[in-house]
């Protein structure tokens, strides 16, 4: 039996933030929709283009971070890396979006660019969520408040999911009179991303194992 290969969980979670900004910057650039979670903030971005997407992001999860404290009245030193690596994550979505901005946009090139940032969205999630460290705060809100709530995961997320789209349709139409960041794109991405994330999760845990270098920051989640 091969030996698996192991991987300092602060290298994944790096490698993932990186791949998730990049595929959500391809997925902008379709223009077929993006994913659930990022839909509202880009629909702010563009209403109140005062801010970038990017910044938009963590003020987005910020404000999630507050609802979370106000409900559960708790607060983990986590939360504290998971604003960082926000803020960290608008700045590098921010650098993707403006890198990729003069990509061609013909029809079968958007349709390239949205077809190839589901596998990278997938891969990003996996590494990820398997690298044992503080996630940012829309991954914490939600685990959280499953936790809190006794409820199961799927049900919390399908809710929030609900919600953001929801909220991303009725902002578009009432303030720019048409959909941004919502279309047939984001109701593919909601119905599949779960199993794709979940076949890369398998595939990867076959040849190699996710550990974080300080043992601390596995605890910062608890």
């Amino acid at each position: 039996m091969d030996k698996k290969i192991t991987i300092p969980g602060e290298v994944t979670f790096v490698a993932g933030l990186l791949l998730v900004s990049f595929a959500i910057s391809l997925m902008v650039i379709a223009g077929f929709g993006i994913s659930t979670i990022s839909s509202l903030p880009y629909v702010l971005s563009r209403i109140f283009s005062q801010l970038s997407f990017g910044i938009w992001n963590p003020v987005f999860q910020i404000g999630l971070l507050i609802v979370l404290l106000t409900i559960t009245k708790r607060f983990k030193s986590g939360y504290m890396i998971s604003i960082v690596l926000s803020v960290l994550f608008g700045m590098i979505l921010d650098f993707f979006v403006h890198a990729l901005a003069g990509l061609p946009t013909e029809f079968w090139q958007r349709l390239l660019y949205f077809i190839a940032g589901y596998p990278l969205m997938c891969v990003a999630i996996a590494l990820m969520v398997g690298s044992r460290i503080p996630l940012m705060i829309i991954d914490t809100f939600l685990n959280d408040l499953t936790i809190y709530f006794h409820v199961t995961y799927r049900r919390i997320k399908t809710l929030f999911d609900i919600i953001c789209v929801v909220l991303s349709v009725i902002l578009s139409l009432a303030f720019l009179g048409h959909l941004e960041g919502v279309g047939i794109g984001t109701v593919i991405l909601a119905c599949i991303t779960g199993l794709g994330v979940h076949v890369v999760t398998t595939l990867l845990s076959k040849v190699i194992v996710i550990k974080p270098w300080s043992s601390k920051l596995g605890g910062m989640v608890k």
